[in-house]
């Protein structure tokens, strides 16, 4: 079963990925590739999650528990920075002035276990960190005898005899200075890093602000019309770059053009070429309203484009050989009368000169059936 965190970052991960509008607007910000610095947050979320998951306290003396407590806080920590560099993304704008900037920076309150009232969570936790295995023989440590200032100290390994808190001894440099014992519980650990963990909830719902006002921006900019198809396939491939860049739509821009450039030379077809013309002229309009609005309705040109290929042994395999060589210039062999054969009746395939133009009659041919047996089932 998935846990809550992993759920969450899950939930963020789909939002990140929603309409390619944070790769398209953060991939060159500034000269800066911010998607990556995105990406390389939620991954690291993901291993911090799952280690905080799965971690059991342990309860029994070893030196081991020293690692496994310190991996633990260790996950926090990662977790946590790779929130803050989403904070200064998605928030701050990738802002070099504000890296580093947390939410919480100001926040007490989660570790009443250590007196010091002088310092922030966000420091309590490093002094923590610092102290189960970051550099606990080099320790410039806050976590004092109620004295306000920084004290040089090296840290015993930690001590861990139940499964709510362990405690680590801290010994002076300084012989004036007491050898203290502090106090770590898990529940203080996890209130600091659910905090912080649960502020992906806000960015989810900053990831929807940002794309509203992209949206917003986009939809008051009118993309210009044109009553020649090819024309404006092309104006439509642009105002797409201009967008989102989304593949879908530069895909099927790409076939429609293939499809307006095509020669049909038989005059046997002129007629149901001449209607599949139509229907595609009619799904232009159904293309340029998605890409004006940003929105990814179903549209009609799918099925027109795409029909579904015929219950026929090796047909299926034979059209995607066909389709390798029309759209990816990638040679692949295939067999014409397999394709053909089946579909004389409905479509001429004499006289055929490109491999553009038989692929778009076994297109149209199988769009015929498609519709027969549509009828056929009503």
């Amino acid at each position: 079963m998935i846990g809550k965190y992993s759920e969450l970052s899950n939930k963020f991960r789909e939002k990140a990925n929603d309409h390619n509008f944070l790769c398209f607007q953060y991939s060159n910000k500034n000269e800066h590739d911010l998607w990556s610095c995105i990406c390389s947050s939620m991954d690291w979320i993901d291993v911090g999650v799952q280690y905080i998951e799965n971690f059991q306290p342990p309860n029994r003396p070893s030196l081991l528990n020293c690692m496994e407590i310190f991996s633990f806080i260790q996950a926090i920590d990662i977790t946590y920075e790779a929130i803050k560099s989403l904070f200064w993304v998605l928030v701050n704008n990738g802002e070099e002035s504000k890296k580093g900037r947390s939410p919480f920076y100001e926040e007490k309150g989660c570790f009443s276990s250590i007196k010091n009232d002088a310092i922030t969570d966000d420091k309590l936790f490093k002094e923590i960190r610092a102290c189960c295995g970051a550099h606990p023989t080099n320790l410039h440590t806050y976590i004092s005898d109620d004295e306000p200032k920084k004290q040089e100290r090296y840290a015993s390994w930690i001590c861990a005899e139940t499964n709510s808190s362990f405690s680590v001894m801290l010994y002076p440099n300084d012989t004036s200075n007491e050898t203290i014992t502090v106090n770590v519980f898990y529940a203080e650990l996890m209130d600091y890093f659910e905090k912080r963990f649960y502020y992906l909830n806000n960015l989810i719902d900053k990831i929807d602000e940002l794309f509203e006002v992209f949206r917003e921006e986009k939809i008051n900019d009118i993309i210009q019309k044109s009553s020649n198809p090819i024309e404006q396939l092309k104006i439509l491939k642009d105002a797409n770059a201009d967008r989102l860049d989304n593949q879908y739509f530069d895909e099927t821009i790409e076939q429609l053009l293939l499809f307006f450039n095509t020669q049909f030379e038989s005059k046997e077809n002129e007629s149901i070429v001449e209607n599949y013309r139509e229907k595609l002229i009619s799904g232009i309009d159904e293309l340029y309203e998605n890409i004006q609005k940003l929105e990814y309705k179903e549209m009609k040109l799918n099925k027109l484009l795409s029909p579904p290929t015929i219950d026929i042994e090796w047909f299926g395999y034979e059209y995607t050989a066909l389709l390798a060589q029309v759209f990816e210039n990638r040679y692949k062999r295939y067999h014409f009368k397999t394709l053909t054969e089946p579909l004389k009746k409905y479509v001429n395939f004499d006289n055929i000169r490109t491999q553009s133009e038989l692929y778009w009659l076994i297109t149209i041919a199988l769009n015929i059936v498609d519709e027969q047996n549509g009828n056929k089932a009503k």
